[in-house]
């Protein structure tokens, strides 16, 4: 008997099912294999695979795939040509930077040193200025690695700005201690002085006065060119000690420490007397006016120290001029032409002679009727002064106004001192135009 075997319809749609699977799979793999060469390969989609969910689920990720495949081929070729690019770049920008080093040889900063040192005749200073180059290029370099180290650790701009800064600055005793050493290179000092001078470069001082001429003396008899009241006690400076004269050496010492203070002693008394004679002078002058009816401006500058302006901001630079203030008075026109003192500022000037009589402040001011304040003191030597008293004020109505003060008896002066005394904050304080004297003094012999 013959029997007729057939398979299920479900059976037959899963083996169709699996036979297009496998076609399309080995179609997948052909199409990655010759999608460099073949990029318009297509599958065509049939009906039967259109409406089967499955197999056209299948054909979507194949053209997916064929998509995504394009794109990173695509990448790969634009990022391998802009590799190539930045690598030409990097060679041409090494060639420049090459050629321009070469090109810009003779101006490095070692090379332009080294110029200016071939022009230094001086062997000593070659050495000092030369410690001097090499120190700061090592700080510049110990500063870059600073910097260096700061973007290496991942840290930012202005933290790699502060290390540079850091790491580059020169301490106060450092470069004492540099330029300390420097000198005894160069031989412009001995190792034996220079170790006496502490870290701020100074000398201790002592309160006794025999202590400090002791060291005074410990500090420069070893130099050959040290100064003394004669010959012979050089010679006995600069002899080192003799452990079998030690005594003799030290009593020889002590003799010549002795004789140094009297020298200083010599000297304040000299002085002394040289002051006192020169007050004496001034106080036994006459006043005789050299010239009838002229006057006699001052004509230099001793000090000057300038305070705030109006509302208390800077004063202008044009009235900022300190020389403004000496010979005659030329503010009539032009009130930019005296020196603004500022609040509470003032200026020391000075005759070229001692004079005497009446004394006139010129004063400038841009509304005639505004009278401002000062207060004016007078010195014939620069340290010891008297606050004068206003005995005269004149205003014709124009831009500078006059002070008169009278002198008469204080006999002779040289100095006179303006310190503004404003009440309020208007203007830019008292504005010194000029100052005269009536009298100029000569010696009564």
């Amino acid at each position: 008997m013959t029997c007729n075997y057939q398979k299920p319809a479900k059976q037959i749609l899963f083996a169709s099912s699996f036979a297009l699977l496998m076609m399309f799979s080995g179609m997948y793999s052909i199409q990655h294999a010759f999608a460099a060469a073949e990029n318009d390969f297509v599958i065509a989609a049939t009906d039967k695979i259109k409406n089967d969910p499955f197999l056209l689920e299948i054909l979507e990720n194949i053209e997916k795939s064929k998509k995504e495949f394009a794109e990173t081929q695509q990448q790969n070729v634009q990022e391998k040509l802009l590799n190539e690019q930045r690598s030409m770049a990097k060679d041409i920008l090494e060639k420049e930077l090459e050629q321009m080093f070469k090109d810009n040889e003779d101006f490095t900063p070692l090379n332009s040193f080294n110029r200016f040192l071939d022009k230094v005749s001086n062997d000593g200073s070659k050495i000092i200025f030369k410690g001097l180059f090499n120190y700061q290029q090592e700080k510049v370099e110990t500063a870059r690695n600073a910097m260096k180290e700061v973007f290496k650790n991942g840290g930012s701009l202005t933290d790699a700005r502060n290390a540079y800064h850091e790491a580059a600055k020169i301490p106060r005793t450092d470069m004492i201690q540099l330029v300390r050493e420097l000198n005894i290179e160069a031989g412009f000092s001995d190792a034996s002085i220079q170790q006496n001078f502490n870290n701020e470069g100074k000398l201790p001082r002592y309160d006794d006065e025999s202590e400090s001429a002791l060291s005074f003396v410990d500090y420069t008899t070893s130099t050959p060119n040290v100064n003394s009241s004669s010959s012979n006690s050089t010679k006995e400076i600069v002899q080192p000690l003799d452990e079998n004269n030690t005594n003799d050496n030290i009593d020889s010492k002590e003799s010549i420490i002795q004789k140094l203070l009297e020298e200083i002693q010599l000297l304040k008394n000299k002085i002394n007397l040289l002051e006192q004679q020169q007050n004496d002078k001034i106080h036994q002058t006459v006043l005789e006016q050299r010239d009838t009816g002229s006057l006699h401006f001052v004509d230099w500058i001793s000090d000057y120290v300038q305070g705030l302006g109006h509302n208390k901001s800077k004063v202008k630079d044009i009235k900022s001029i300190p020389v403004n203030a000496l010979n005659e008075p030329d503010s009539y026109t032009n009130t930019s032409n005296s020196l603004a003192l500022g609040r509470q500022g003032q200026v020391t000037l000075g005759f070229s002679e001692l004079v005497g009589g009446k004394l006139i402040v010129y004063e400038a001011s841009s509304e005639p009727t505004i009278r401002e304040l000062a207060t004016v003191e007078v010195s014939a030597d620069g340290k010891n002064w008297t606050l004068l008293k206003q005995t005269q004020y004149h205003n014709d109505g124009s831009n500078v106004h006059q002070y008169g003060y009278d002198l008469s008896d204080l006999g002779c002066i040289k100095y006179v001192k303006i310190i503004d005394n404003a009440p309020s904050n208007w203007g830019d304080g008292f504005d010194v135009d000029a100052v005269s004297a009536t009298k100029t003094c000569i010696g009564n012999t």
